[in-house]
């Protein structure tokens, strides 16, 4: 059974333990990276070390380089007066610093980048055997390796000749000769499996993607619609289900319809400053602000924080509220009986539908929104 190796602290200090073995590297340093390549590299007070898998130091405590990489392969990666290269398990430089960037070996490779920010790879020597050509190349895995230029993705063996041509958005890895490959058409994603040297096999597993991007780009269409008559009749902030719509503060969830909403409307308002926003009919003012609730959530909430020279119009809020690209992130469970999800015309409406007004909507007239906007 493979050993998990566990970082703990003591204080500020880390060290390293097992649960069948308890502590092998007492936590005393300063930084102890997880286990690759055989060795773990340790950090205290600006010098590296390396120790095995037993707590016994294989490369003693030293400040020759600036940076120290991880094993694998049998080599890590260290820097000097900017230059990369590379030693041994001995601390023997193997492969003098001279590059501009390095990865970690992959299958005997290691990508490396030049000043000017083009790709190429390397042997276990330090010989480029793919010259500096690419503006993207991954690491090599089952002897391939994806290359690009961050929008389009191709396919290179290990001579850097190109198996699959730059056309797909993403290209994953070669598994029993195949791979999984995405493309774009127009608005519409497609995937499929490719077999090297063959065809492409397309699947539907992007058909949903495809129609939330439909819908949020007629959503898109609608809000600006919307807001441009809304302020031909005055301005949104006179429809209270409009400002509680837009009016979203401190919530640690993404709503995907005030965000649509909130930055077609910040086109039509003032900068105050790069987070204030200021309505040039009745003065009412937007405060906005990003959180950042992990790597891949950044959620915009925004406030109103100066009520502005305005007469109500709109109808009162509802006691449920409909949106229709919905919630993502955190899961509220008090969210799911207030905000329920329908199509966008149903969201268009409830937000434009003043006071007192009894509205019906029919699909078939070409003028419902002109209409909707005049009750």
């Amino acid at each position: 059974m493979k050993r998990e190796y566990l970082q703990f602290y003591d204080g500020d200090k880390m060290g390293i333990k097992t649960i069948e073995d308890g502590v092998i590297i007492p936590a005393v340093y300063d930084l102890n990276e997880s286990f690759s390549g055989g060795l773990f590299n340790v950090t205290d007070k600006n010098t590296h070390a390396y120790f095995d898998s037993t707590g016994e130091i294989v490369i003693p405590f030293e400040s020759r380089y600036e940076s120290y990489g991880n094993f694998t392969e049998g080599l890590a990666r260290v820097r000097i007066k900017g230059q990369w290269g590379f030693i041994d398990k001995s601390g023997q430089e193997i492969i003098k610093p001279q590059f501009h960037f390095v990865e970690e070996y992959s299958e005997a490779h290691a990508v490396v980048r030049n000043s000017e920010d083009k790709y190429g790879a390397i042997n276990k020597t330090g010989e480029l055997i793919i010259d500096y050509q690419f503006r993207y190349l991954g690491t090599f895995k089952n002897g391939h390796a994806s290359f690009g230029d961050y929008k389009t993705y191709g396919l290179i063996d290990k001579t850097g000749n190109i198996i699959i041509p730059q056309k797909y958005i993403h290209i994953g890895t070669v598994e029993d000769n195949k791979v999984k490959v995405q493309t774009k058409e127009g608005d519409l994603f497609k995937e499929g499996t490719l077999t090297l040297g063959g065809s492409v096999k397309w699947n539907n597993k992007l058909d949903k993607l495809n129609e939330f991007n439909k819908k949020r780009n007629d959503f898109t269409i609608l809000c600006e619609d919307l807001i441009e008559q809304m302020y031909k009749d005055g301005c949104p902030c006179e429809y209270q289900r409009f400002r509680n719509f837009i009016e979203w503060w401190n919530q640690p969830i993404s709503f995907l319809d005030q965000e649509i909403l909130f930055t077609i409307f910040s086109k039509h308002l003032s900068s105050l400053n790069q987070d204030e926003f200021r309505c040039g009919n009745c003065g009412t003012i937007y405060k906005r602000k990003w959180d950042e609730y992990s790597i891949a959530l950044q959620v915009i909430t925004v406030k109103i924080s100066k009520k502005g020279d305005y007469v109500e119009k709109g109808a009162k809020l509802e006691s449920t509220i409909p949106v229709s690209m919905g919630f993502q992130g955190y899961d509220l469970k008090q969210l799911k009986k207030k905000y329920l999800t329908f199509d966008n015309e149903k969201v268009i409406k409830y937000l434009s539908q003043k006071a007192g007004a009894n509205t019906v909507y029919s699909k078939q007239s070409k003028s419902w929104f002109k209409k909707l906007l005049r009750l």
